[in-house]
């Protein structure tokens, strides 16, 4: 396709075929295609370059562009497979997940609906409570939405350019009357227009993606503005064709074996560590547009007769079909026979591969072609509606049936009612209730107990269950940090509580006690960056975070200005690793533990003189699978949900007592709260007591509060305390 009339390009079809195989091939952990997921950029840049090509001929050919004839395409286009792939999906995803992961997965298909599911999947992205989340087998519509996003958008401005081409033609006294003549004045003026337009838009979303790449990771990831410019580079090879045409044949077969080289290059050199998108995607986008000029007019020599070959070109006729059904078809099979061996991927790929076939086959080429709708604008249009009027009921039956299976009947376990037979021996439980409860929830789980019917926190409300900190939200805050007086706002005493996630969910507890004891509380956490004074490696891989080591400061600033009685310190060490002090990266456990050990060393000697009283909380033992998604799973009982204690975990809650022990701070043993001699229950009591393996639940902690309070001591005297 060209921007001044068409001509298909089975090149195309082979870079079609190109960008999906990296994609199923990186998904799958097959083969040395790491950054496989280049081709989803390769996609965005094949789509600007063919939705602008036909764009441009059109208003070539009729001076104007309809609005109605390409929504109407583009819902024949992507509508149909889409539907059938999300709601086979959510269909077989009712049966095979857990209730949790069930649910989620609906709500992912309403979003998905809309075509904002990559909002949706930026927002649970910069959620570090959902960290732990297995992958929605919807996720990879994330593309999609970004793509219809630009859809929305992109014809509205060449149809603003046609319409000041003829203004300026009229006002230059050059309008041609005689359509027949086939004149090109008008539409080669919206060309020339669309060159600035264009230009602008990649400069300033590339800018954008470089910047937010770095602010925020995830949210650049799934962001249409950081992705705007790689579906404009395509939209500009388009523009340009006249121009490429007119190239020799040496220079075009150059470029696209360059192109070719740039995709190939980073999908092999790419991998989840890569600070992505930002200056990373230019190698392949850039690669992609030149793979397309290279093409624009037939030339021997180059790639496109590899990418033109039959094989090639029949997996870019299915492409669409394959990318959809690709993703889905491994998550719902790890979810069956867990983590996914080369062999198996390559088999359930051969899987997607044929649904594809016939999904292209049945669905796709019946819509595409079928006169009902194809011969009227409004018919095609109408198909957006059609797809929520028949998505919406299917995703609230199914999400019925998920609730009917979610949860017990059984009663609230405690100290006298666990389980235990007649003739079995009543086990000693601990003096202290808590620690009790916790025992009694172990022995209810080995004795067979039911799940208890109303748990606290429902499993459904389990991955949202976050501590609020209202406006001080720190993580996606880099300046004029403000403070956020909870507590009594009154009192003239001070609380201070630093750390990361692991200090957050304290909060319920610390909240109670600071209104009960008349301490002004401020919370001064952020995900994510460990209360120690030592520097976690980002999660991307790219190096150690300096944002995280500004906020450290920070908080140590803001204990010295408001001379708090008391400073609580909460912490984990970084899943990721941290930096030592050459800022390389360290990840083995005892190195960690031990620099993890140093810095909060550090944090209490800075600590100590600026406080009456520091308390250290200690870790309770991470779990070592996720309680919410065994809970819920189909046939789930407590005993099977009965976890044992991570060992890595327990390795830095030695290191976090030791740190206390050297400085002379309070430490707070919080181990048995949650396990008993090893063994450690999903459900205490009434309480789901995990929201993941590694933090507290909000209503579990706001239980804690008492028991807190014995350790910390807030209602006692200074004096006594000291």
């Amino acid at each position: 396709m060209t921007a001044m009339g068409l001509r298909f390009r089975q090149d195309i079809q082979g870079l079609r075929a190109l960008a999906v195989l990296l994609v199923a091939l990186d998904h799958a952990a097959i083969g040395p295609f790491h950054g496989g997921f280049v081709g989803v950029d390769v996609f965005f840049v094949i789509s600007g370059f063919l939705i602008t090509s036909l764009l441009l001929t059109e208003a070539d050919r009729e001076r104007s562009v309809s609005l109605a004839g390409f929504y109407a395409r583009r819902a024949r286009r992507i509508l149909p497979a889409a539907t059938v792939v999300m709601l086979v999906t959510i269909v077989v995803g009712t049966v095979v997940l857990s209730a949790v992961e069930a649910r989620s997965a609906i709500g992912d298909a309403l979003w998905a609906t809309f075509f904002v599911a990559n909002l949706k999947f930026a927002r649970d992205g910069t959620d570090y409570f959902n960290a732990d989340a297995s992958p929605s087998p919807l996720q990879h519509y994330w593309s999609l939405a970004v793509e219809e996003q630009f859809y929305v958008v992109w014809p509205l401005l060449v149809l603003g350019l046609c319409v000041l081409a003829r203004r300026r033609a009229q006002a230059d006294g050059a309008r041609r009357t005689d359509r027949r003549a086939g004149s090109h004045r008008g539409p080669g003026h919206a060309t020339e227009g669309a060159v600035p337009l264009l230009v602008t838009i990649i400069l300033l979303s590339f800018g954008w993606s470089v910047l937010d790449s770095r602010l925020d990771t995830v949210g650049a990831y799934f962001s249409p503005f950081t992705r705007a410019w790689e579906l404009g580079m395509g939209a500009l090879v388009a523009v340009c064709v006249p121009l490429l045409r007119l190239q020799s044949r040496r220079v075009l077969v150059a470029a696209s074996w360059i192109g070719l080289a740039g995709v190939l290059t980073a999908a092999l050199l790419y991998d989840s560590t890569t600070l992505f998108p930002g200056y990373a995607a230019a190698l392949p986008v850039l690669g992609t547009a030149l793979l397309l000029a290279g093409g624009v007019r037939p030339v021997i020599g180059g790639p496109q007769g590899i990418l033109s070959l039959p094989p090639l070109r029949l997996v870019g006729d299915w492409s669409y079909s394959f990318y959809l059904w690709h993703w889905p078809v491994l998550i719902l099979a790890a979810a069956v026979w867990g983590p996914l061996g080369a062999w198996q991927g390559a088999l359930l790929l051969l899987v997607a591969l044929g649904l594809a076939g016939l999904t292209y086959r049945f669905v796709e080429n019946p819509f595409r072609r079928a006169r009902v709708i194809s011969v009227r604008h409004a018919r095609g249009v109408l198909l957006y509606p059609a797809v929520v009027v028949v998505t919406l009921p299917l995703l609230l039956a199914a999400d019925r049936v998920v609730l009917a299976e979610v949860g017990g009947g059984g009663p609230a376990i405690t100290v006298t009612d666990y389980g235990r037979s007649a003739d079995a021996p009543a086990p000693t439980f601990s003096t202290d209730p808590v620690v009790a409860l916790v025992e009694a929830s172990v022995e209810a789980a080995r004795n067979g107990v039911q799940i208890p019917a109303d748990l606290s926190p429902s499993l459904l409300e389990l991955d949202a269950d976050r501590p609020s900190v209202g406006e001080c939200e720190y993580f996606a805050i880099n300046e004029d940090r403000p403070l956020c007086p909870r507590g009594d706002p009154e009192a003239e005493r001070t609380l201070v509580l630093i750390g990361d996630s692991h200090a957050r969910q304290w909060i319920p507890a610390l909240d109670t006690l600071s209104q009960r004891y008349g301490y002004r509380a401020y919370f001064l956490v952020r995900e994510g960056c460990p209360g120690a004074d030592v520097t976690p490696w980002l999660a991307n891989g790219t190096g150690p975070s300096t944002a995280c080591a500004e906020f450290q400061d920070w908080a140590v600033e803001q204990v010295e200005e408001l001379d708090p009685a008391v400073v609580l310190v909460g912490s984990e060490a970084n899943q990721g690793g941290l930096a030592d002090d050459d800022g390389e990266l360290v990840t083995q456990t005892d190195e960690v533990a031990a620099l993890f050990q140093q810095g909060m060393v550090r944090q209490i000697d800075r600590l100590q003189p600026l406080a009456e009283r520091v308390v250290v909380i200690g870790d309770p033992p991470a779990l070592e699978f996720n309680p919410g998604r065994c809970l819920s799973k189909r046939q789930a009982s407590l005993e099977g949900c009965l976890s044992g204690e991570e060992p890595r975990s327990l390795t830095m809650i030695e290191a976090l007592r030791q740190a206390a022990r050297a400085t002379g701070a309070t430490y707070v043993e919080t181990g048995q709260w949650f396990c008993s001699q090893g063994e450690c229950p999903a459900v205490i009591g009434a309480y789901i007591a995990r929201r993941d393996p590694t933090h507290v639940s909000v209503s579990y902690a706001a239980y804690l509060s008492d028991e807190l309070e014995e350790e910390i001591g807030l209602g006692a005297s200074p004096a006594a305390a000291d």
